[in-house]
């Protein structure tokens, strides 16, 4: 098999990344940011259209909703998303914060599902927002149950630095990955939202083996130590119900 059809599939998704980011653009525009001939990306543009991936509207490109569907047909197929099922819930009305449960994906932690509490900050958390795994509480509580050989490879990709407060020292990350196994949970604090506080419990299924996190966050000036070990608890009580539950499914 030559190259030729995986190097369309990636110019193709070339454009649909750009489409996303930006919210739209012209074939123009697209080819100039791209460095492609404005040719070649009018011809994948219509191909898109006509799959429906892609609208257009006076010369105007834009991704479709066609790419929610196919997002939220795949989440609810996910065990952990029906294993979790009203624990979101409770965790926002106890904690009155930002809920989210994640799932680790190509290298990266996924957002899978958010619920917010009465006093939770609108953070723009959606399904599907991806973040780094190093400089997130969930990506940490989730690494903490890799094997050395899945870290270590993260760390050979470098350690991106988010904030001022991310953790961009291989030996100090090891270090916290150590603490999470030994007491549970993760936190981070700033490491990727300045001024936020996060704290994450994994998600074992019954071989131990790691299927997600659950994550509350919160303001720095509310979740003291106090807040945060009461926190810690209901997040770790909410994963081990999430746990019981991914043998039900």
């Amino acid at each position: 098999m030559t190259n030729t059809p995986n190097r369309s599939v990636q110019r193709a998704f070339r454009i649909v990344d750009e489409l996303s980011e930006n919210g739209g653009g012209r074939a123009s525009e697209l080819a100039s940011r791209l460095e492609m001939p404005v040719s070649t990306v009018h011809d994948y543009l219509q191909a898109l259209v006509e799959t429906g991936y892609v609208t257009a509207e006076d010369k105007e490109y834009r991704t479709s909703t066609r790419f929610l569907e196919v997002g939220h047909r795949q989440r609810h197929r996910l065990e952990v998303v029906k294993a979790v099922r009203n624990e979101l819930v409770t965790v926002a009305d106890e904690t009155g914060e930002h809920v989210t449960l994640l799932i680790e994906e190509h290298d990266q932690a996924v957002i899978l599902a958010v619920q917010e509490g009465p006093d939770a900050i609108n953070l723009f958390a959606y399904p599907g927002a991806r973040m780094p795994l190093h400089a997130t509480a969930p990506g940490k509580a989730m690494l903490a149950h890799r094997d050395d050989g899945r870290v270590a490879e993260l760390v050979d990709q470098g350690l991106v630095e988010v904030t001022s407060r991310t953790v961009t020292d291989p030996d100090v990350l090891l270090e916290q990955l150590e603490t999470v196994r030994q007491r549970g949970y993760a936190v981070d604090e700033g490491e990727r939202i300045a001024g936020m506080v996060c704290i994450a419990a994994p998600v074992l299924d019954k071989r131990e083996q790691i299927q997600g996190a659950i994550c509350v966050c919160g303001p720095e000036s509310r979740l003291g130590e106090t807040r945060r070990e009461e926190i810690a608890d209901v997040v770790q009580r909410a994963a081990n119900v999430t746990q019981v539950n991914l043998d039900y499914v």
